[in-house]
């Protein structure tokens, strides 16, 4: 499934009910909807899915129903990032057994890995560990620092780190890294505020959370991008820009992704519940909502 590895990996998001028990039926249904809206990949256990606020376990589960349900029509991409290596190994193995395609893994968090020595020894006993490509998650606003190039240097020539997602934020970061690895290794966008930019300067693919509730408009911009359409490819970006607007609806790190299961609720696909601690969404946010899936129902035919 490895070139199935590019394009639109949507971060998946978790059902959940009122006392945060996962719902693997609209997690399946979940998995159908976006596969059926284009997208070429789903990305479970991710920042988008919560992943931090549930258990080793559920984490094995959440790739096993998303394997199952995706029926080899998109590669599944199983997130395993802890806190050390030993427990990031023990997430692969479980992965692997769910039917995970690939591995998607920040560095350890919570102790901040800042030793290069660290850093390239966790990388190579991660990627020694399995057989799955590899992709490492730059996100530092979690783990305190970004991937830099004494660490990648070091190990991009490994047989199979297969790419970087990079949610920086930051364009000149994405731009070093497509220039210095483009070659070697596969350079995803994790901020959808730089799509268009990542796409009009190769990147292989994004991840957008918003592919959750309007997998249609990603995949469009995807497909606008490959075919060298870059006005469509902006017009479709634009809108993300526009939806993504929402995202302020609150000071909460995660409202982003507490609006796009909203969203979803308002669809009839799946619960609107979010972990706690949480901020919901407010009764004039949830009729912004409800106006921009009425735009997307008329304007992308689902």
């Amino acid at each position: 499934m490895s070139n199935k590895i590019e394009g639109i990996a949507v971060p998946i998001l978790t059902p959940i009910n009122e006392v945060e028990e996962i719902n693997h039926e609209q997690l399946a249904a979940l998995t159908d909807y976006v596969a059926e809206g284009g997208v070429n990949a789903i990305f479970v256990n991710g920042t988008t899915g919560e992943f931090a606020r549930f258990s080793q376990k559920s984490h094995q589960e959440l790739v096993s129903t998303v394997a199952k349900a995706a029926k080899g029509r998109v590669a599944v991409l199983a997130g395993v990032s802890e806190c050390g290596t030993r427990l990031v190994i023990e997430n692969i193995k479980r992965a692997e057994e769910a039917g995970a395609d690939a591995i998607v893994t920040t560095m350890p968090y919570y102790f901040p890995t800042t030793s290069i020595r660290e850093q390239i020894e966790f990388t190579e006993d991660v990627t020694a560990s399995t057989k799955l490509p590899v992709l490492l998650y730059n996100i530092p606003p979690v783990t305190g620092y970004s991937l830099n190039e004494e660490l990648l240097d070091h190990v991009c020539d490994i047989d199979n780190l297969y790419g970087i997602k990079d949610s920086s934020g930051k364009a000149e970061n994405f731009l070093k890294l497509k220039e210095r690895y483009g070659e070697k290794l596969k350079i995803f966008v994790g901020a959808e505020e730089l799509n268009y930019f990542g796409l009009k300067n190769g990147a292989d693919g994004l991840v957008p959370s918003l592919a959750n509730p309007f997998p249609k408009v990603l995949a469009a911009a995807w497909k606008a991008s490959r075919e060298g359409d870059w006005e469509a490819c902006k017009k479709h970006c634009d809108l993300v820009d526009e939806m993504n607007k929402l995202n302020r609806f609150s000071d909460s790190w995660m409202s982003p992704n507490i609006w796009r299961k909203e969203a979803l609720a308002q669809m009839g696909i799946m619960s609107a519940a979010f972990t706690k601690p949480y901020i919901p969404v407010s009764e004039d946010d949830k009729k912004k909502i409800a106006e921009w899936i009425s735009y997307y129902k008329t304007n992308y035919g689902e």
